[in-house]
């Protein structure tokens, strides 16, 4: 079916192990995991998206006639949770999650149609040092799935509206503006400008804004264009948020960009994007959103961020170098009434932590070589005549050995 696809094992496992290191770091930073459903009420998800956002969903009407749909995020379902079951936590709240999402829409993911997303939310943390501590994470989370090289993108929302807010355009065309910004079409920009009674400077300034990007530089730069307090306030506040993230380490690989647009449009605050090398779309995407969790009745500032797995085990099997995945430690064939040993050693070395996988058929040495080759592990233990016979990943015999002893020998690395 277009814009969904099957993961082979080799796929699968990257997509698994770098879920697995991202969780473990969010861990490290007092994140704790929740899971919710990939179906939500429509009732639900209506509070929380806006119209384009809605009209990307798959939507079903079940057996008592409600209308649910499967999630294109997960922001929106941990604000229902929050809100509700969780309603009596104490704040702040730091949370993580891991699951597929959905589109109608195939080139909202790389010309698919379902992606795997991990992200964390921050809830009920206001200001700055919310902001820099989940930018930071984000960065930390790249770096934990392999990724060394890589570039940050902040930016604010509220830059961008107060510049709207001090332009004279129809609803209609700021949102036309907003969508072209956002896809950073500047031709569709540029036309819809052109038909516009924009004064020459403010004309000047939206062509300018998408350009708005560099160093600490641009604050000035920014600063000399806007005269409106709303972008003023954003400036002031990207700047603190700079200066913290140096703090965490990060500076070096932060670049401002003040033509920033998201597509969701609960965002009220910082905003960012996570470029891994030599990729063009971004593999992590975030910001604060303080005015989501009000829509579900428990008003509280929330940040957050997610990434999109997809893209992070296709940019590491890209990778000069990708990945070693977890190989089998050893391969255990038998012939003749050896299936019971052999049963018995792979629960052993499973419960030293090993993977270890037991021949289904009785194989003669040189059969069981073959079957070794194909199953790819470490080792091959052969078990015959209550005897194990052993071949190390080179291809040689090691030694017989009596069954009990090679767990013990495997698990200390004395092959």
């Amino acid at each position: 079916m277009p814009g969904f696809r099957d993961l082979l094992p080799a796929e699968a496992e990257v997509l698994r192990e770098a879920q697995e290191s991202l969780l473990t770091e969010m861990r490290r930073w007092g994140y704790r995991h929740v899971i919710t459903p990939l179906v939500e009420s429509m009732d639900v998800l209506d509070l929380g998206l806006g119209v384009e956002q809605r009209r990307r969903l798959f939507k079903f009407t079940d057996g008592n006639g409600d209308v649910l749909a499967l999630v294109g995020e997960r922001t929106v379902p941990v604000a229902r949770l929050v809100a509700g079951k969780l309603r009596s936590a104490p704040l702040p709240l730091r949370l993580c999650y891991a699951g597929p999402v959905l589109s109608t829409d195939e080139n909202r993911f790389q010309q698919r149609r379902e992606t795997y997303q991990v992200g964390a939310e921050l809830v009920g943390a206001s200001g700055p040092v919310a902001d820099a501590e989940v930018i930071a994470l984000a960065a930390r989370c790249m770096e934990a799935t392999g990724i060394r090289r890589y570039q940050i993108d902040v930016g604010h929302a509220e830059f961008f509206h107060g510049i709207m807010d001090a332009v004279s355009l129809p609803d209609e065309t700021k949102a036309a503006v907003r969508m072209a910004l956002a896809a950073r079409d500047f031709v569709t920009l540029e036309s819809l400008l052109e038909g516009t009674p924009l004064k020459s400077a403010e004309h000047e300034l939206l062509l300018k804004f998408p350009a708005l990007r560099g160093g600490p530089e641009i604050l000035d730069a920014a600063r000399a264009l806007v005269r409106n307090k709303r972008s003023e306030a954003a400036l002031a506040e990207l700047s603190r948020v700079r200066e913290l993230l140096v703090d965490h380490g990060i500076g070096d690989v932060v670049n401002l960009d003040l033509g920033a647009i998201r597509d969701f449009d609960y965002y009220t605050g910082i905003i960012f994007e996570g470029y891994g090398p030599d990729f063009g779309r971004p593999v992590a995407q975030g910001g604060r959103y303080d005015g989501l969790l009000a829509r579900f009745g428990r008003p509280a500032p929330a940040t957050g961020f997610m990434i999109q797995l997809d893209l992070v085990s296709e940019m590491l099997t890209r990778a000069p170098r990708p990945p070693a995945l977890p190989r089998l430690d050893a391969a255990i064939a038998w012939s003749g009434s050896g299936l019971s040993a052999a049963l018995r050693l792979a629960s052993t070395l499973r419960l030293f932590g090993m993977r270890a996988v037991v021949d289904t058929e009785s194989r003669s040495p040189d059969a069981a070589k073959d079957w070794w080759q194909a199953v790819g592990a470490a080792n091959l233990l052969y078990l015959r005549d209550g005897r194990t016979v052993m071949w190390t990943a080179a291809g040689k015999r090691a030694r017989s050995l009596p069954a009990e002893q090679v767990a013990a020998r495997l698990a200390g690395g004395d092959a």
